[in-house]
């Protein structure tokens, strides 16, 4: 772990408030889409629209397989449970039920007009679930924010500790004002990661911007640590050493650390211990031309 040399880089101001007003949650009746839909309205506050959705169809076979693998009663129950969850956090929902398939490409059909989509994390195994056919869809070509949902350490909550991948990239530096903004003084700690190596391309000035940009928006709740290592493996090492309770990365289509983001988003989404956050450049970059707040 080695300090960084503040540089006299200019810092990005962090935009207008990047808030997610259209929620897509996919429940499937495990634990994780259950913290999903707990942890979509803790990021997306009371204004945000919650579409609670279940799928009933079998993601197995052909495409054109249609099969009910979660019967009328089980969703009915699958989705007043995630109801239950929304109205605790505050936020009001819809409830809808798609008998269609496959899953992945139904929730994702669903997700073009969200602002962010919110499912239980695969568990830590080979992505052949269809909550990882999901993950892998969404990660191959996506333009809408995607949350993958853990049940947190007991006696946590989502914004207790969030770690932040940066690459030391202009696209890392919208990847940090957009977080900065969208957690605003609800969040109690700030961790910026940085991964140091041959697969590396960071500029150190660009992480000691980003650094500034945090501290003046989150004071004394900053902390920074720089890694040697492969990205994936320091983004996992550092998450599981910091207790983070949220990971928030860019997607594979940006560069630096994402010169290789395909192999890294999927094993670090894969084994995280906690929710992630991921994030697409379109969504970025729109954010970061929006400019900064009036």
């Amino acid at each position: 772990m080695r300090p960084l040399t503040q540089s006299p880089a200019p810092t990005r101001q962090a935009p207008r408030s990047p808030a997610f007003s259209s929620v897509l949650c996919a429940v499937d009746g495990t634990h994780a889409s259950f913290a999903a839909v707990a942890h979509a309205a803790a990021l997306a506050g009371a204004s945000a629209r919650l579409t609670l959705l279940v799928v009933t169809a079998s993601g197995s076979g052909s495409a054109n397989f249609r099969s009910a693998a979660i019967s009328p009663q089980r969703a009915s129950s699958i989705l007043e449970r995630a109801a239950r969850i929304a109205a605790q956090a505050g936020v009001s929902c819809e409830r809808a039920i798609d008998t269609s398939g496959p899953p992945a490409a139904v929730i994702l059909g669903h997700a073009s007009s969200c602002d962010l989509l919110a499912i239980g994390a695969p568990a830590r195994s080979p992505l052949g679930t269809v909550g990882a056919a999901v993950v892998r869809a969404t990660l191959r070509s996506f333009e809408t924010p995607l949350l993958l949902g853990r049940r947190g350490r007991a006696g946590t909550s989502l914004l207790d500790r969030v770690l932040i991948a940066s690459d030391g990239t202009d696209s890392s530096e919208m990847l940090v004002a957009f977080t900065s903004s969208l957690l605003g003084d609800r969040v109690g700690e700030l961790v910026l990661v940085n991964a140091v190596g041959s697969e590396s391309h960071s500029q150190p000035h660009r992480i000691a911007a980003e650094e500034r940009l945090l501290r003046e928006a989150h004071k004394e709740r900053v902390r920074l640590l720089v890694e040697p290592g492969n990205p994936a493996s320091v983004i996992l090492h550092a998450a599981e050493e910091q207790r983070a309770t949220l990971v928030v990365l860019g997607s594979r289509r940006l560069s630096g650390i994402g010169a290789a983001l395909g192999s890294v988003s999927r094993r670090v989404v894969r084994e995280l211990p906690c929710t992630a956050l991921v994030l697409p450049p379109e969504r970025l970059r729109q954010n970061d031309a929006a400019g900064p707040a009036a």
